[in-house]
């Protein structure tokens, strides 16, 4: 601009002079007739006006890779508003998204140079990573003696069991009176003893057992009477899995006896020694009943039963001498005989 003032002056004063000269100039004179004929000369080289500027060459550089190199802003340049960013919700796991703004353009102009067009890039549009996931929970081990371990209880497997039975009992004679013809039992009849059995238990459901009693008391007949019965039995549970176990029970037994009296009777042997008559007698029977089992423990049970049982004389002298039980009304005469026997006892299993 300051080379176009000096040759706009020079051009103006250039194109006024003519017209002074013409208004001043008097009618008929030489010089105003020169200076209206004289044409129009160029002005001089140095006045002329300068060449117009060279064609604005735009030069857009190349878009370069984030990040964008460190540029220095010229000083009149006017920065770009800082980016907005839009914090957006996503469904599962929140997500920041930055949004570009518009790409600017900023053009430097200078005369006589080329003119350069820098163009800011702002940042590309970031998703920002989810943030890393918690560290695991800490899992901290209380000490054995305070941890209560839950075990889901195992199905016990039976195991075969040895039990010891040890009871008491009472022994049922016939009826409760005698009458007056003799039959019936003698008035002080009663028995009862005590035993033990070996019980061996190899399934729930069964077991064997072998038992040894000592009964004594008086008898049918009113004799004094020691009886020692063995029997080998079978236990059949009802229940093996409740804590009261409902059985029967049935076997067979071998006894054998031993009866005195004070007073003389057909029945009976006069003793070596002349004080007491006595008799010896042999027995083979059956007996079967019914029983509770409670176990109070898994190693203590009680036990109650009821046995029947019917046998039949099997000494040398039942077939020749003379029969046990005589009916004096009618003359007969037997040597068998039956009863019930009550027990009750405890059983100790192993």
């Amino acid at each position: 601009m300051r080379r176009l003032t000096p040759a706009l002056i020079v051009a103006a004063a250039a194109l006024s002079h003519p017209a002074v000269a013409l208004a001043d100039c008097p009618p008929g004179s030489w010089f105003c007739a020169d200076e209206a004929q004289a044409p129009a000369q160029p002005p001089p080289e140095a006045d002329t006006l300068p060449p117009p500027p060279p064609a604005v060459e735009v030069v857009e550089e190349e878009e370069e890779a984030l990040p964008p190199p460190p540029a220095r802003p010229a000083p009149h340049v006017r920065r770009s508003q800082p980016p907005v960013v839009i914090y957006q919700p996503a469904p599962q796991q929140p997500q920041i998204v930055q949004q570009q703004p518009a790409q600017t353009q900023i053009i430097i102009v200078a005369p006589g140079a080329r003119t350069h067009v820098v163009r800011r890039h702002h940042p590309a549009v970031r998703v920002t990573p989810p943030p890393p996931p918690p560290p695991p929970a800490r899992v901290m081990t209380a000490p054995a003696r305070l941890r209560t371990p839950i075990v889901a209880p195992a199905k016990r497997r039976w195991q075969p069991e040895w039990g010891l039975n040890l009871r008491l009992q009472g022994l049922s004679i016939g009826g409760s009176e005698r009458h007056d013809n003799g039959q019936g039992p003698h008035p002080d009849a009663g028995m009862g003893g005590f035993g033990l059995g070996l019980r061996y238990r190899p399934v729930p459901a069964f077991a064997v057992e072998g038992s040894f009693d000592i009964i004594g008391g008086t008898d049918y007949n009113g004799f004094d009477r020691v009886e020692t019965p063995f029997s080998l039995s079978g236990l059949l549970y009802v229940n093996p899995r409740s804590r009261a176990q409902f059985y029967l029970t049935g076997g067979v037994h071998w006894s054998s006896a031993t009866v005195q009296s004070e007073n003389a009777d057909p029945r009976l042997s006069p003793n070596p020694d002349g004080n007491n008559f006595s008799a010896e007698y042999s027995y083979f029977g059956g007996q079967g009943g019914i029983g509770l089992e409670f176990r109070v423990s898994r190693r203590l049970a009680l036990n109650i039963d009821a046995l029947a049982f019917i046998r039949k004389r099997t000494d040398d002298n039942a077939e020749t001498g003379p029969a046990e039980f005589i009916d004096s009304s009618s003359g007969r005469t037997t040597n068998t005989s039956g009863g019930g026997l009550f027990r009750g006892g405890l059983t100790f299993w192993w």
